[in-house]
């Protein structure tokens, strides 16, 4: 009997419990693809990780700190502080390309004579900082004291400069110093001369907080009854509409102006009572 040898089987049959070497090398060239995309990937984040060090580097670091302030606009007698402390303030991080304007302003506004202030880059490595000026409010004389201006947020600004008009405030406590706030109820009355129009603020004078009362007087016509400390806003603003609405013949003529009930405010002395409606009750 004869039998017949057909040899091993072919490299390419698949033995059995293996993979087709066609997979299996295929499978190979998959993940060495994917080991190529992690490797280009953890490069990608790695070029990224340092540009956005060496861009802090730039803005943060010390190639663009800055090394001065200069300051414009402002002739205070504490001119030399405020330059002095926003140098100091802008060398405490930050740099040209991202000046810390925030922590700038909020030092600037301590400074009684400023209302506000304008950041702007002067290259290589300094800040130009523009002062706007406050404008004085109102004077406010104190017990046996020498009058004052202060500012819109109710510090003191100094001594009254020659033929400055503005309005007035008289307090019975003694005044606080330069750049301190108005004591007591004086904040307050700031803010109600700050409710009433540029015309009708310029002509309260004397307004005092006596007894649980608030009164005063405008030039050239009637005084002004204006109860507690409660809705100061809603007082100033029936002031506005009361005045707004009347001649200069009426204002001078009347005695009193009574906003104690500020939707009712009260013109007296015209001939009877004048009585006006106010939209701020």
């Amino acid at each position: 009997m004869t039998t017949t040898d057909d040899g091993p089987p072919p490299s390419d049959t698949p033995r059995p419990g293996r993979p087709h070497p066609a997979l299996a090398a295929r499978r190979r060239e998959v993940e060495r693809e994917q080991g190529r995309r992690r490797r280009g990937v953890i490069e990608i984040g790695v070029g990224g990780l340092v540009c956005l060090l060496a861009g802090y580097w730039l803005a943060a670091g010390p190639v663009l700190a800055i090394n001065s302030v200069n300051v414009t606009g402002y002739s205070g007698p504490d001119a030399s502080q405020l330059s002095g402390a926003l140098t100091a303030a802008a060398g405490r991080g930050g740099s040209l390309l991202s000046p810390p304007i925030h922590v700038l302003h909020q030092v600037a506004i301590r400074f009684p004579g400023v209302q506000d202030i304008a950041i702007s880059r002067s290259w290589p490595l300094a800040l130009n900082v523009r002062v706007t000026p406050a404008d004085p409010i109102a004077i406010v004389r104190g017990p046996n004291q020498t009058a004052v201006i202060v500012s819109p947020r109710g510090l003191v600004m100094g001594l009254v400069p020659t033929h400055l008009a503005r309005a007035s405030i008289v307090l019975s406590q003694p005044l606080p110093t330069f750049a301190h706030p108005l004591p007591g109820w004086g904040l307050q009355g700031v803010q109600f001369l700050h409710d009433l129009s540029p015309r009708i603020r310029a002509r309260v004078q004397n307004l005092t907080y006596s007894q649980g009362q608030l009164t005063g007087q405008l030039l050239n016509g009637p005084s002004l009854v204006l109860g507690s400390l409660d809705q100061l806003p809603e007082k100033a603003a029936a002031i506005n509409v009361v005045l707004g609405s009347v001649s200069t013949a009426i204002q001078k003529k009347a005695t009193y102006l009574d906003v104690t009930v500020p939707s009712r405010p009260a013109l007296g002395g015209v001939g009877g009572l004048l009585s006006h409606s106010s939209s701020s009750g």
